[in-house]
């Protein structure tokens, strides 16, 4: 073999050893995220809220905070809220916790108990690793069976907020006991996603990395990454959707929500883009509007009344 020939193996070794190792180390560090503690609880705030944890399917321990609704003496007075006993389950983004959300969910809590839970991997619950939205059905699962247990909840009135990993989750789970689900910022394909990270190579020679990431999902965790696809599991979600999102999201574009609308029952979808939002910040940039709208929706869907 003559020393050009050997400078050619050594190139084609290399590239084959680039494309074999990119999408392993891709793989790690998506279901083993550096993880964000957020220093945040309801004491803070004066509020009264019990430390929960419940069982998943698959043998791990969630723990989260019960909040429960103001009493009547409180703000639950306004119209709606006296005697629905509905019940939202918060959650999460990636790679953070419930205490990041706490303060995004709080103007719910006059009209509604909250339950904020730490999904797989994340905060103080147990797991090795997240896959971001699939197994994380799971959790709402379990979340919602955990509800039903409670004599302060009526079963029946149930709802979810999620934030983008969460969103997709209680999307992906279409769990019959949650009545109402707002889901800020979700993505519509996992696939898609893992091809952003692959940003650096041009067009669709990404694409042959992304398989195998999903090759090595399915060989080594048991999952398919495909499955994680909001866009096309929403027409069988049957409670009433309200999808948010910002119009300037660096992570997760807002052509994602557009989809996920377009595949919805247009009976039971609504879209709301917020102009110059990034990701997560529609709560941020709306303000009061946003409070206003995700809070008529529940108690539409939930209370039958709207303030």
């Amino acid at each position: 073999m003559s020393a050009g020939d050997r400078m050619n193996a050594i190139t084609l070794l290399w590239i084959a050893g680039a494309i074999a190792l990119l999408p392993l180390l891709n793989l790690g560090l998506g279901v083993h995220p550096p993880t964000f503690k957020t220093e945040d609880d309801p004491g803070r705030y004066g509020l009264r809220y019990e430390q929960v944890s419940f069982p998943t399917a698959d043998g791990l321990t969630l723990r989260g905070w019960f909040i429960p609704a103001a009493s009547p003496e409180g703000s639950s007075r306004e119209a709606g809220a006296v005697g629905c006993r509905a019940t939202i389950v918060a959650g999460h983004g990636y790679p953070f916790d419930k205490a990041n959300i706490l303060s995004h969910v709080l103007f719910l809590h006059g009209r509604f108990n909250l339950l904020l839970i730490d999904f797989r991997y994340f905060g103080q619950s147990e797991g090795s690793y997240t896959t971001a939205g699939l197994l994380e059905t799971r959790d709402v699962e379990a979340s919602v069976a955990y509800l039903k247990e409670r004599t302060d909840v009526d079963p029946h009135r149930i709802g979810a907020m999620g934030f983008s990993m969460s969103a997709a989750a209680f999307i992906l789970a279409r769990h019959p006991g949650i009545r109402a689900i707002v889901a800020d910022s979700p993505y519509a394909s996992l696939e898609d996603l893992i091809g952003r990270q692959f940003f650096f190579l041009p067009g669709p020679t990404k694409w042959p990395l992304v398989a195998i990431t999903k090759l090595y999902a399915s060989l080594l965790l048991g999952v398919e990454v495909e499955a994680a696809a909001p866009a096309q599991v929403v027409r069988e979600l049957a409670a009433p959707l309200l999808i948010v999102h910002g119009e300037a999201d660096s992570q997760i574009p807002v052509e994602q929500a557009r989809q996920i609308y377009a595949h919805a029952n247009p009976a039971k979808a609504e879209l709301w883009l917020v102009p110059g939002a990034d990701h997560g910040q529609a709560h941020a940039i709306a303000g009061p509007r946003y409070e206003v709208w995700v809070r008529t929706f529940f108690e539409r869907h939930l209370c039958g009344t709207a303030s």
